[in-house]
């Protein structure tokens, strides 16, 4: 079978670019090698954090044109993505310096951001339950929590709907080449060849073995942070919150369940692409928490879980065309911190793959920084991902 265009992939992002490029009219297939939003990848393990504070400036757009479309997109995929414009709560405790929440504060003002800098009484308004650690914090307007597996199964669903097909339990094995590789002709699996004249390879951790196939290496490595989930408890905690300096993302979810992640890592699985429980990892992450919220004692700890994610060496993902190969896309590297960004990222991606240029800034984003020393920047976003 021919098709315009292969998604390698069927996470969050895979199945948000089908969505898109097929509302422009385009043949698709995604092509998984388990399910959908499949168990083990980050889709599914995703904390579920909504935000554009504390964010690499070559993300913002993306994040802020991502929010936006968040407040909509129940209704535009007809799902219930059980999300929560809660806003999102930074705190600071007493080893944060005035002139480190100043630099916060320009920061914020320099990327357009709506918050509030907030003092105890203002903090208890938002956090009844909050410690007495915690007399200063921010609040940011704009954020909040949506159901990761729900989202991504809504864009599938959404994209079959306008004809995308899906090919689940098939492993890509090769990114096939015309003669003398200048372009993409489809992809090799174990169910046979796919053909296509646009290959985007949004495959996350799994991106780089299959990019491989094409002679040369992606700079992401395989990464599992371990999440934690308490049994349900009526609700008491509306923003997510973060703690500046610490390993800490925790928001309470439509189930009533906390759930926390902050960048904890998983102990060693079987390979690269698996893990196991850290009891180590669950503890410091459980004494966060009651740092925060003394009241969590109350919620036990239900499960952990975790999800292989792809850590791209200078923290932010790579977005857009593969220099020197006509019509292979990447779309992965997003260590930690990308399912804001998937409804950007459709539309970014359908466009470019559609010949246009993006609506959306992913300038900075792009392969060619790891091949010319100029276009590399610093990370500049939050150390812990959520």
């Amino acid at each position: 079978m021919i098709y315009d265009v292969i998604v390698i992939g069927g996470g969050v992002i895979g199945t948000s670019i089908a969505y898109q490029a097929a509302k422009k009219g385009k043949k698709i297939i995604i092509i998984e090698k388990g399910s959908i939003a499949n168990t083990g990848g980050a889709s599914a393990a995703s904390a579920g954090g909504l935000r554009e504070n504390d964010r690499d400036p070559r993300e913002m757009p993306l994040a802020q044109a991502s929010l936006t479309m968040w407040a909509d997109l129940e209704s535009e995929l007809d799902a219930d993505l059980e999300y929560v414009n809660s806003g999102q709560l930074m705190l600071f405790d007493e080893s944060i310096t005035d002139n480190q929440i100043m630099e916060i504060a320009e920061r914020n003002k320099k990327f357009h951001i709506d918050y509030h800098q907030l003092d105890r009484e203002n903090l208890l308004q938002k956090v009844p339950a909050l410690s007495t650690e915690f007399q200063r914090g921010i609040f940011y307007k704009n954020g909040g929590h949506a159901n990761p597996l729900l989202a991504t199964i809504a864009f599938a669903e959404a994209a079959r709907r306008l004809g995308v097909k899906i090919q689940r339990g098939t492993t890509v094995k090769k990114i096939m080449l015309t003669p003398g590789e200048k372009s993409v002709t489809g992809v090799l699996t174990d169910k046979g060849d796919f053909y296509a004249e646009v290959v985007v390879n949004a495959a996350g951790a799994w991106a780089s073995k299959i990019h491989e196939t094409v002679g040369t290496p992606l700079p992401i490595a395989a990464r599992a942070p371990q999440m934690s989930a308490t049994l349900p408890a009526p609700q008491f905690l509306g923003p997510v919150i973060s703690i500046l300096g610490r390993k800490l993302s925790l928001k309470q979810t439509i189930d009533g369940r906390l759930r926390a992640g902050g960048g904890y890592s998983s102990n060693p699985g079987n390979d690269e692409f698996s893990a196991t429980f850290s009891k180590e990892s669950l503890d410091s992450q459980r004494q966060q928490i009651l740092s925060v919220l003394p009241k969590a004692l109350d919620s036990p700890v239900d499960y952990t879980y975790y999800g292989i994610e792809a850590e791209c060496e200078d923290g932010v993902p790579i977005l857009g065309a593969f220099p020197n190969i006509g019509g292979y896309f990447l779309a992965t590297g997003f260590s930690g911190h990308g399912f804001t960004l998937a409804p950007g990222i459709g539309v970014a991606m359908s466009e470019l793959i559609s010949g246009s240029t993006s609506s959306i800034s992913i300038n900075g984003l792009g392969f060619e920084r790891f091949l010319d020393a100029s276009h590399a920047q610093a990370f500049e976003g939050r150390i812990y991902p959520g």
